[in-house]
């Protein structure tokens, strides 16, 4: 979920250049503390397999603790916002893009709702990303699934730092799923053919 605006033409053409000329690209992985480590493994290998057709690494960061300033305790979960702007904070110059991951509750201001529940928040075309698998556990699911649903959240966010906007084609990774788990499930967890040309050009790849 991000706040989704359309994208001018001269922001693609610089996010153009800036993958053309500077592969390849880093995303870093960032466990908080409170987040399953035996998951980090498969999240590694599933963001690997997604964007196999980028010039990518993947690299896990030792686990940090959720920023204070993000602690929201009217509704006992994180502002997703201010996890993003931590997460900036944590760039050396040794990746491209940061996901956060984490078990705790999150959310953001969505339209006139202050404090609404998400799954994970993209910076659209910037560094940052965070997911959350407490919302990702509903319905008595099995372990399949619950993976499932972690991965499609997890590169849906990080196709928004990409640049990839929310998608009207239905079955799209990038559709946005409105705070509900029916749409994350219905997913194909691929990108459609639009999203997927739109990416390729971005990183000059036929």
């Amino acid at each position: 979920m991000h706040k989704s605006y359309k994208i001018p033409l001269i922001f693609v053409s610089i996010l153009f250049c800036i993958y053309a000329t500077n592969p390849p690209v880093t995303i870093a992985i960032q466990p908080f503390s409170d987040f399953d480590s035996a998951l980090l493994p498969v999240i590694k290998k599933g963001v690997e397999d997604f964007y196999r057709d980028l010039n990518i690494s993947v690299i896990i960061l030792p686990e940090t603790n959720l920023p204070l300033s993000a602690w929201y305790p009217p509704r006992n979960r994180y502002r997703a916002e201010k996890i993003l702007k931590y997460l900036k904070t944590l760039q050396n110059g040794s990746f491209t893009k940061i996901i956060g991951l984490t078990s705790k509750d999150i959310s953001t201001t969505k339209d006139s709702i202050y404090d609404w529940g998400i799954f994970g928040l993209g910076e659209l075309g910037g560094p940052t990303c965070v997911v959350s698998t407490f919302r990702l556990k509903q319905n008595s699911i099995s372990k399949a699934v619950f993976l499932r649903r972690l991965l499609e959240i997890i590169n849906h966010e990080l196709g928004h730092t990409f640049g990839l906007d929310h998608c009207s084609h239905s079955g799209c990774i990038m559709e946005d799923a409105k705070g509900t788990i029916k749409t994350v499930d219905n997913s194909s967890g691929k990108l459609c053919n639009s999203c997927r040309k739109w990416l390729m050009t971005i990183f000059s790849i036929q």
